[in-house]
């Protein structure tokens, strides 16, 4: 009769070692998809919320433009009138307008024609281009 011999265990724990590491491995990458997750929502209300202010400056402009439109003329200085609408504490909506002549009226319904419509930063950025990377 032979014996069988029997050898020590040597990959006894390697599928609890590969167990251990995979589950680990998910946790790392649900971790990072959280963290993730959670910035693109950060952004995009910080976005949202820009997008509501920028909105919400046009539609105070084109109730600048209706009451031009309407017979509205303060500010008027030679055939233009200006207006500034504030978006944030940078920023303004700046809007210029000619006021067209009788002449001008019978090609447009407006008694205006809109020469700029534009975002105007007042402020002056420095952006920061150097790259944070440990030189010897």
């Amino acid at each position: 009769m032979s014996k069988s011999k029997n050898l020590p265990g040597a990959h006894v724990g390697s599928a609890s070692i590969l167990l251990i590491f995979t589950v680990l491995s998910l946790i790392s990458f649900a971790c990072l998809s959280l963290v993730n997750s959670r910035a693109d929502y950060n952004l995009s209300n910080k976005l949202a919320e820009r997008e509501r202010i920028y909105y919400n400056a046009c539609h105070q402009g084109n109730a600048f433009l209706a009451a031009v439109n309407s017979g509205y003329d303060y500010g008027l200085e030679n055939g233009i009138i200006k207006e500034s609408i504030q978006i944030n504490d940078n920023q303004t909506l700046d809007i210029t307008l000619s006021v067209n002549t009788v002449n001008n009226l019978s090609t447009s319904s407006n008694f205006y024609s809109i020469k700029q419509w534009q975002i105007v930063n007042h402020e002056d950025f420095e952006y920061d281009y150097s790259l944070p990377v440990k030189q010897n």
